[in-house]
């Protein structure tokens, strides 16, 4: 059998066996359904369920009440209480009683994790070190997209320089606009991929290899205010042998350090009046050398890092050795650490038990970020509106409601706080709306830069509303 012969029976085998599996019954693992096959769903529309309301789905047992609080400056003591779902049969009652307007839910209930650590730390943001926020999210952020322009409102109102968190390499070839990223000699490990090892991650969930003579440049934009100077560089990096670095400020070399080998995540700082560009370069490393990344930043106001992973659901947070949390705390305190995901969750099936049993990974994931960080506020971000081709049109994924209201649950177990980003974007087909108006991909789920503004509007038009009834 010739080439050209054996490429049809291969692609023909393939065909037959992914239409096999699409006829096979649902397949669930541990609670977890697995997706359906269906090799022609790009041009087949899904069969499209009309429903009144958000998708019906019992809460988990035993029913209690959910309390959403809002604290007052100073004493710490309940300034309201609001106390919401009588009746906690369903889902959507959660929705319904917790959550009023655009409001961001606390459910702290005088726990750590609530909305009150922060803002004490924003009301003071021009004194000490800068207020820090790690968003964490999937694609739906990536290129800093919504945290760009989240960043940017809050450096305007309380101060601030500086891009963050930077990676070593430019992963997204210039997608992303808030800075400049060059770098060469790195092989670059991601938890969504295979090899990896949780016992050599970082923060960000990536670590970077350096090969000889490897570096790392990163150069401030103008595409957002305040992120094209900064006043303190640091790259952080892990090393059992050593390994040695020299710094590059502006085009300049500062100096040449080595690094003595440690357990620990180690910091190398640089400090200038005002910088445009930081790089470093690497020699003599030993074996398990690990670099994270960079920190650009101000001295005070508010710095903002993009966590994104493409593909993730969050849950593998849980999995960072808190070894390695607890050194990122000691170097780099957060004050306030959002989790927006949800794009990978997200099922047209919508059965029950995938979103308990996801929440049930995302609580660990918050307790795990709890025990590095006791004091930081947590914010959950619900996923956005999705959207697919039905045969009725342009229609919210079924699902997406339900897991809105399974992250609300999962906010009110850990007492942490909650937005639904969902509902202040307009609920179902918003997506659509941003489509029709050039501010989202034609994929129905993600954001360009100017609708990620539009959005982080939203969520910074929250917080400060919360921030002020926090201090009123």
């Amino acid at each position: 059998m010739n080439q050209v012969a054996r490429t049809f029976v291969f692609a023909g085998l393939v065909v037959s066996i992914l239409l096999a599996c699409h006829l096979l019954p649902a397949v669930v693992i541990d609670d977890v359904e697995l997706r359906h096959v269906n090799i022609l769903s790009d041009i087949l529309p899904e069969v499209y369920q009309q429903r009144d309301g958000i998708d019906v789905i019992p809460t988990p047992l035993p029913p209690k009440p959910l309390t959403a609080r809002k604290r007052s400056a100073g004493s710490g003591a309940d300034a309201t209480d609001q106390t919401a779902s009588a009746d906690m049969a369903t889902a959507e009652s959660v929705v319904a009683d917790a959550s009023t307007d655009n409001d961001i839910v606390d459910y702290s209930e005088g726990y750590q994790g609530g909305m009150a650590h922060f803002y004490e730390r924003l009301a003071n943001a021009g004194e000490g070190q800068p207020v820090r926020i790690a968003y964490y999210g999937d694609s739906f952020i990536e290129g800093d997209i919504v945290t760009a322009d989240l960043r940017s409102m809050l450096q305007d109102r309380f101060g601030g320089s500086g891009v963050g968190w930077v990676d070593c390499t430019d992963r997204l070839g210039g997608f992303r606009r808030t800075v400049k990223v060059s770098g060469a000699g790195f092989k670059e490990y991601e938890v969504v991929q295979r090899p990896y090892s949780h016992q050599a991650e970082g923060i960000a969930q990536r670590y970077f290899v350096p090969r000889e003579n490897a570096y790392t440049w990163a150069k401030g934009t103008k595409a957002n205010s305040h992120v094209g100077k900064w006043q303190h560089a640091s790259l952080f990096l892990r090393t059992e042998g050593g390994v040695s670095v020299t710094t590059f400020v502006d085009g300049d070399s500062v100096d040449t350090r080595y690094v003595e080998g440690s357990p620990q995540v180690q910091l190398l700082g640089c400090e200038r009046g005002s910088m445009g560009s930081v790089g470093y370069h690497f020699n003599g490393m030993s074996e398990n050398t690990f670099v994270y990344g960079m920190a650009l930043e101000s001295h005070s106001g508010v710095v903002l890092d993009n966590f994104s992973m493409r593909g993730s659901a969050g849950y593998t947070l849980a999995k960072i050795p808190l070894t390695t949390l607890n050194d990122f705390a000691r170097l780099r305190p957060y004050d306030l650490i959002v989790l927006h995901f949800g794009l990978n969750v997200a099922s047209e099936k919508s059965h029950a038990a995938n979103y308990k049993a996801y929440i049930k990974q995302m609580q660990k994931a918050v307790e795990h970020l709890q025990k590095a960080f006791p004091e930081a506020s947590i914010l959950i971000v619900s996923m956005p509106d999705r959207d697919q081709r039905t045969d009725a049109g342009i229609r919210t994924m079924v699902g997406v409601e339900s897991l809105v209201a399974y992250q609300q649950i999962l906010a009110s177990n850990c007492h942490v706080a909650y937005f639904n980003l969902f509902k202040a974007m307009g609920g179902r087909e918003s997506m659509k709306a941003l489509v029709d108006k050039n501010l989202a991909s034609k994929d129905y789920t993600h954001l360009n830069h100017k609708g990620g503004g539009r959005l982080a509007r939203l969520i910074f038009n929250a917080l400060m509303a919360d921030y002020s009834s926090y201090h009123q």
